[in-house]
């Protein structure tokens, strides 16, 4: 039989308060908590892999490759180059020339167009009138080479003569791969017409 655990009182076994202080005895169980529902535990969708692009690297420039090739011949040199500055100067000089000796103007320099004037027999062996993209460039005698100094790119070559101004007027491309142009002009059509042909470095008189 139990007692009551506040003022020792005789209690019955089915007593729920102590009758002599009222204590409750037997306090109903709380009931169980349930029981924890696992939450679901979240997991970010895996993210897409990238490989990122990896530039190729640059191939190295060699200096030497990009520089200007000498002449076939370093006889070539010796041939005076014809330039024509920005001011309309028309003079001749050599490589290491970079401004105009008249009006101190820079010069625009990319590579060559070597022109021999072929010799002729007497009485045609007269000088001719050289002009490059329609622009005056001075005077070429008979049996004379020049190197024409001009830009990179194309250019008309036309040549006249007191008698006749009928040219071919062929195209010269000039480019740092290809720097020299070579060519000759001569009389054709019974000296009514000057023709300007291709020509190879061993045609070309170095002197």
């Amino acid at each position: 039989m139990p007692f009551c655990p506040n003022c020792g009182t005789r209690l019955d076994d089915s007593a729920n308060f102590c009758s002599g202080c009222g204590t409750r005895i037997n306090a109903p169980a709380a009931p169980a908590a349930p029981a924890a529902r696992p939450q679901p535990q979240y997991q970010a969708p895996a993210q897409p892999q990238y490989q990122v692009p990896v530039a190729p690297s640059a191939p190295a420039v060699d200096p030497a490759a990009s520089a200007m090739p000498a002449p076939p011949d370093p006889a070539f040199t010796l041939i005076p180059v014809r330039y024509r500055c920005p001011n309309g100067h028309v003079f001749d000089g050599n490589d290491a020339q970079t401004v105009c000796p008249t009006c101190g103007a820079p010069l625009q320099k990319g590579g060559y167009i070597q022109i021999y004037r072929m010799g002729n027999y007497m009485g045609m062996a007269v000088g001719m009138g050289l002009y490059i993209d329609d622009i005056p460039c001075g005077h070429v005698g008979n049996k004379q080479s020049i190197r024409v100094s001009v830009p990179y790119g194309s250019h008309k070559v036309h040549m006249t003569h007191t008698t006749t101004r009928a040219c071919n007027d062929p195209i010269c491309t000039v480019t740092p791969q290809y720097p020299y142009v070579y060519c000759k002009a001569r009389f054709a059509a019974g000296g009514f017409r000057i023709a300007i042909e291709p020509a190879s470095p061993s045609e070309m008189p170095t002197k």
